[in-house]
């Protein structure tokens, strides 16, 4: 019996050693626009440039706390179409958590030039915003 339990047992922590870390992907649906970052720091305490593909999420997100809840957090972003020609529709990136957007909702990213360019094709104006479609990645990172 003793041998049993111990090949169950490993079977049991071979298992578990396989799988995933990934958490439960949940879509949201809302629309992107894009910020000015002019040098300051975001809400997480660091500088970007404007090429960098970062994110502000509503505060619904990141709390009240500092550092905020999800600073450093890569989300997985699609645009869905909306923009000017859909340019850029069925595009698809990943960007960092580094800043808060008081004015936005909860679906609603805020996105630095180089993250909005990239899911536009390049395009900013207008109309300045697009539908998209997107989640977080693991906190591994993993999308």
């Amino acid at each position: 019996m003793i041998g049993f339990s111990f090949i169950l047992v490993n079977a049991i922590l071979a298992a578990t050693s396989l799988a995933s870390p990934l958490e439960k992907r949940i879509d949201h649906n809302g629309i992107a626009t894009f910020y000015e970052q002019n040098g300051g720091t975001g809400s997480c305490g660091q500088v970007h440039k404007e090429s960098d593909r970062i994110i502000a999420l509503s505060p619904s997100w990141q709390g009240s706390g500092y550092p905020p809840k999800y600073c450093g957090r890569k989300i997985e972003i699609t645009n869905t179409g909306g923009g000017q020609n859909n340019n850029g529709q069925g595009k698809v990136i990943q960007a960092t958590v580094a800043d808060t957007c008081p004015g936005c909702d909860s679906n609603h990213l805020d996105l630095s030039h180089g993250a909005f360019q990239a899911l536009t094709g390049g395009a900013l104006d207008p109309p300045g915003q697009f539908n998209i479609r997107w989640h977080f990645c693991n906190v591994n990172g993993q999308c």
